[in-house]
């Protein structure tokens, strides 16, 4: 036979699992390295996109910053051009400028408008006394104190209860004031002061500010000694940072954080504006600081957003992609599941499949009948070492060849069309019912076989298995039991012969015998002598019981070889019957106890079971009167009849003689009986399937049979 492969283990079939996974996996972790890279590009790409919005806005912001501080510059300008073009411009004068110009509708953050005059200690007085005298009664320089330059404020617009507190304040007595003004009045151009606190906020309002100036000359000043010699003021502004800032950024900017500090340095106390509680940070979103010149002052802006500068539609996109990548990783994982389990049944399957091969052949091998299989040509494809023992052969001289090989030359042709019939619709199938198989062995012998056939579904198309036994001996013993079965008929059939011979020509001379005893005894009626009576009655009573004991006998050989008729049952009735046909004497009295059934039977053999144990009960009494107790219970299959009496009893030495042939308790003389009675009935008995039991301690004695409620075997008398 070919060597068997065998089978993957479970740990090798799990490999096989778990390398299938592992290798998917690399599918996998490709997918989720492309959807990492697809959404690392996309969100560059849209950082990139925010950035640059960022930068934009940014842009747009500075450049609005520095648009409205150049628009503040020429309305410092056109204050410049207003003084200059008269010699003496009036307070009323310089309201009328302010008021057309509307600073506060198109330049927000404008906290003051005004002009201050640059004097000397030694002008101070004489022109704080001009403007008292002229101007504004009210006027006075503050704060108090001597200082080589005063700059005070002479004109301030809008003319409010605010910015009438700042007018006469020396803006020289502050350094950052100071020094703006300083840089003004060398350079010529706007200067913007450091972050001050101005003189007019209220305390409950109070807002960093700053200052512009612009420096008015008295005729040509190129250089920076004229403009010291021929400078005669101040055109100035004040601003409110966060006013200021409210106005240039609006809504515009709402996505921005802006701080803006005084120098290059951020500091608390730097700190002139904050668009928003928290300070812009590097670490938000986008971050951008750079220092910005304004009228010569050095102002830090750091601008930052926690805003990616996305739209829904971008920001959708990042999504749609996470979620189109997740749904693809997700079923392509699904398809590695379904393909590694896949091959993972395939691999079991094939295991399996070896594994049966293996079984297949094993079984094959181990069976103890003649196996050979052969394809759809008749060819043989599989032989057994049984096969080779049965016929002689050895299996390379079977393998490859027809079947018919193994079939006596009579039956080759036959047996080629039955099997071309028999493949039209194979199925399995018996042939041992044949008595024509035999197979030819390699020496010539025939052997008498019985074949089975199994037609199998193999990928390359069917085949049949035909198990072969040699029954040989079998049927020479099923020919000697034949043999004995038909001598045995022949002998019963002898036996009944016999019975009846025995029964009919035996009681022919008995009956002779008895008729001459009649005879003797009418002659010899009138003879005193009462042993000659006694010796006739004794012939007569002997007569008898020999007529009892032939029929007993034939009664007895018959039991259980005739079928008799099942009929319907009173068994109540049928007890009844019973006790009058034996005739007891008077004093005996039957008693019925429980529910007697009525049900289909062999009548004729209840008859004689019941006719029997009441008779021995009557018979076998040993007083005049008594009382014959039968009783019937259901138990199971069976009803379970009891006949009891009150008499003598029987002694529990004598309980399994009383079933033997020829038995009697008493001797002969004195019961008349053949002491075939309870023999015939235990034998009746167990012909049905039934059995019987004996219970009898001291007086009396109960007898307790059953009876199958449903008889397969219709067995009779």
């Amino acid at each position: 036979m070919d060597k068997d492969v065998f089978s993957k283990s479970p740990d090798e079939s799990n490999n096989i699992y778990s390398s299938v996974l592992s290798s998917s996996w690399l599918m996998i972790v490709a997918a989720i390295f492309f959807m990492g890279i697809s959404w690392y590009v996309l969100e560059q790409y849209l950082r990139d996109r925010g950035e640059e919005r960022f930068e934009n806005s940014v842009q747009e912001l500075t450049e609005a910053v520095n648009r409205r501080m150049l628009a503040y510059e020429q309305v410092l300008r056109g204050g410049v051009g207003l003084l200059l073009s008269s010699s003496d411009v009036t307070r009323k004068e310089w309201q009328t400028y302010v008021v057309n110009a509307r600073l506060s509708d198109y330049y927000p953050g404008f906290q003051g408008f005004g002009y201050a005059l640059l004097l000397k200690p030694d002008t101070l007085n004489t022109q704080v006394k001009r403007i008292q005298t002229e101007d504004y009664k009210h006027y006075q320089v503050y704060p108090e104190g001597l200082r080589d330059q005063y700059c005070v404020i002479l004109y301030l617009e809008p003319f409010d209860w605010l910015n009438q507190r700042a007018l006469g304040y020396d803006m020289c007595s502050e350094a950052n004031r100071r020094k703006a003004i300083d840089r003004a009045i060398v350079t010529g151009q706007p200067t913007v002061s450091g972050k001050v606190t101005l003189v007019q906020d209220s305390l409950d309002n109070t807002q960093a500010g700053f200052l512009m100036y612009l420096a008015l000359y008295q005729g040509l000043a190129s250089t920076e000694a004229e403009r010291k010699q021929h400078v005669r003021g101040l055109v100035y502004a004040a601003f409110r940072m966060e006013d200021l800032m409210q106005g240039i950024m609006g809504d515009r900017f709402s996505g921005l954080k802006l701080a803006i500090y005084e120098n290059a340095h951020a500091s608390a106390d730097s700190l002139m504006f904050a668009s928003n509680k928290v300070l812009p940070q590097q670490q938000d979103v986008f971050y951008y600081s750079h220092n910005e010149t304004i009228g010569g002052q050095v102002w830090r802006l750091d601008i930052s957003s926690q805003s990616r500068f996305i739209s829904q539609s971008e920001e959708s996109q990042g999504l749609w992609l996470q979620f189109i990548g997740s749904a693809f990783i997700l079923a392509l994982f699904y398809s590695v599941l379904v393909m590694a389990r896949n091959r993972y049944k395939e691999s079991q399957l094939t295991s399996e499949l070896i594994a049966n091969e293996k079984r297949f052949r094993l079984v094959i091998e181990a069976s103890p009948s003649a196996l050979l299989m052969v394809d759809k040509a008749g060819y043989i494809t599989l032989v057994n070492t049984h096969a080779e023992r049965l016929f002689g052969y050895a299996r390379d001289e079977l393998l490859g060849r027809s079947i018919n090989m193994l079939l006596p030359e009579a039956l080759r042709n036959s047996h080629q069309q039955h099997m071309s019939h028999y493949l039209v619709q194979p199925i399995a199938k018996n042939m041992s019912m044949r008595d024509d198989l035999f197979g030819c062995c390699k020496d010539g012998s025939r052997l008498a076989i019985e074949v089975g056939l199994t037609p199998i579904h193999f990928s390359q198309g069917i085949s049949i298995l035909a198990t072969i036994n040699n029954v040989s001996e079998r049927k020479r013993i099923e020919i000697q039991r034949a043999e004995h079965t038909q001598e045995l008929e022949r002998i019963n059939q002898e036996l009944d012969r016999f019975a009846y011979i025995a029964s009919h020509d035996l009681k022919s001379p008995l009956r002779g015998i008895e008729q001459l005893t009649l005879w003797l005894s009418e002659d010899l009626a009138d003879n005193t002598s009462e042993d000659i009576h006694k010796y006739l009655r004794l012939i007569q009573s002997r007569i008898h019981r020999m007529v009892l004991l032939l029929d007993g006998l034939l009664m007895f050989s018959r039991i259980g070889r005739v079928d008799n008729e099942t009929v319907e049952v009173n068994s109540r009735q049928l007890i009844e019957d019973m006790f009058a046909l034996v005739a007891p004497p008077k004093g005996f009295e039957l008693v019925l106890k429980g529910e007697f059934p009525q049900f289909y039977s062999v009548g004729v053999l209840l008859e004689l079971v019941l006719r029997n144990l009441i008779s021995n009960a009557i018979k076998h009494h040993d007083r005049e009167t008594g009382v014959i107790t039968v009783s019937c219970e259901s138990i199971d299959e069976y009803y379970w009849f009891s006949v009891s009496d009150d008499g003598p009893g029987i002694s529990s030495s004598y309980h399994d003689k009383v079933f033997q042939m020829f038995q009697t308790l008493k001797p002969r003389d004195e019961v008349e009986g053949s002491g075939l009675g309870l023999s015939l009935v235990k034998k009746t008995l167990e012909s049905i399937g039934g059995k019987i039991q004996l219970q009898s301690e001291d007086r009396g004695c109960c007898f307790r049979f059953s009876w199958p409620k449903q008889i397969s075997r219709k067995e009779a008398l």
